[in-house]
């Protein structure tokens, strides 16, 4: 089983990584759909060392509260879940200032997965 945690967080990592070469790129949809992705992943991670299974959502403040997520992370899940189905559909809504978001989100997702690198030790 830890080889599949292992996998998961690594696969978010993975997906950050892809999150800030999108934004390099000047890619923000992109950007903002990995780095929902790279959040999504690495929650998923703890929740399979804990419960020793995958919980299929996208909804990132049902999956934070499987793990106890720190209150000051869940505002801005709420935000990546809104924003993962409006950059991933067509027509879904457009999002303001979008390049700044991407920022946000990547620096974010970045933090959160160093708190779950923490609770996976």
């Amino acid at each position: 089983m830890q080889k599949e945690v292992s996998d998961w967080f690594e696969q978010a990592q993975s997906d950050l990584k892809a999150a800030q070469n999108s934004l390099n790129s000047k890619n923000f949809d992109w950007a903002c759909f990995q780095a929902q992705q790279a959040a999504e992943k690495g929650i998923k991670a703890l929740i399979l060392k804990k419960e020793n299974r995958i919980i299929k959502t996208h909804d990132l403040v049902f999956l934070g509260e499987r793990i106890n997520l720190p209150d000051s992370f869940k505002d801005i899940c709420k935000e990546l879940t809104v924003v993962y189905a409006a950059v991933r559909y067509p027509g879904s809504g457009e999002i303001r200032d979008i390049k700044q978001k991407s920022q946000k989100y990547i620096s974010f997702v970045g933090d959160l997965l160093t708190w779950i690198k923490k609770q996976l030790s």
